[in-house]
This record gives C-alpha cells, sequence and structure tokens, in this order.
C-alpha cells in the first residue's frame, strides 16, 4: 500500500468517525430537549364511557382552537381514560367539562373543553370531572327511523 492510498485510507475512517460522533451529539442533545419539555408540558386525564372515533394524537380545542393532543388512552374500569397533554399550561376552571366532537358530519373526531365557571383551576395532572360520549351516526339514525315508525304506527291506528 502505498503512502497516498494509506493517508486516503485515514481520512476516511476520521471523517466516518467524526459524521458518528456528530450524529450521536445530535441525537442525544435532541433527546434531552425533548425530556425538558415534557417537564414542563400540562396533561389532564378524562374517562368517557364511549370514545369511538378518538386516538392518540387526536386533537384537543378550546374554542375550536388547537390547545393539546391526545397522548395515550387506554381502558380502565371499562371506561376509555384519555391523556391529554398541552403545549402550555392551560387555565381551565375545576368544573371544565370535555365532550366528543365531530368536525362536520363525516369528519374527524376531537375533544372540546368546555370551560365551566369555578374559581378554582385544574392542576397538571388533574382528571376532568364532566365528560360527554361521543355521538354515533348510526345510533343517531336507527333512534331517529325508530322514533318515525312509532309516529307513523300511532298515526295509522288513530285513522281507523
Amino acid at each position: 500500500m502505498s503512502a497516498v492510498e494509506r493517508r486516503e485510507y485515514l481520512v476516511g475512517i476520521v471523517t466516518a468517525m467524526v459524521l458518528i460522533a456528530l450524529f450521536l451529539l445530535t441525537a442525544l442533545a435532541n433527546r434531552r430537549a425533548q425530556d425538558a419539555d415534557a417537564d414542563q408540558r400540562f396533561v389532564l386525564t378524562a374517562d368517557f364511557a364511549r370514545a369511538d372515533g378518538i386516538y392518540t394524537g387526536s386533537p384537543v380545542r378550546v374554542a375550536g382552537m388547537k390547545i393539546g393532543e391526545v397522548t395515550k388512552a387506554i381502558l380502565e374500569n371499562g371506561r376509555a381514560v384519555m391523556t391529554l397533554r398541552f403545549t402550555t399550561p392551560v387555565p381551565l376552571p375545576e368544573d371544565t367539562a370535555a365532550v366528543i366532537e365531530t368536525d362536520g358530519l363525516f369528519g374527524s373526531k376531537y375533544i372540546e373543553l368546555r370551560p365551566g365557571g369555578d374559581d378554582k383551576m385544574l392542576a397538571s395532572g388533574a382528571r376532568i370531572p364532566y365528560t360527554q360520549d361521543s355521538v354515533i351516526l348510526e345510533d343517531l339514525i336507527a333512534m331517529i327511523v325508530s322514533r318515525a315508525k312509532s309516529r307513523a304506527a300511532s298515526s295509522s291506528g288513530k285513522s281507523e
């Protein structure tokens, strides 16, 4: 092996080591920044009897504006427990309600928070006391059809 080949080989090894070190330092710095952000985030939980259409990553809104997202969804004692994470602490009264809403008729679902009028505010880690479950379109249509059938049956019985 000539001196030029050895020098090129050495430069290649040093370059690869520098790139690996740079990659590792970037990954560690990014991980520390995420851990620091996680400590500063505001977290609440809400439990629903029925949470159809809500998944990890679903938006959380107040007055129609996105302020956070669902970061965890688990089943606890037969109820869907959602963990809501906000990028900044949000002053929400203790009597705030969490309602599962739909964007339009067939749109995606999200959690809308409706602040109450209490003087005390929810602390990070608290549970939202009032929730309203997801409305299922099929159930709503079935209810309308059954009411229409019962009205039709009762009106045909009166005319005889």
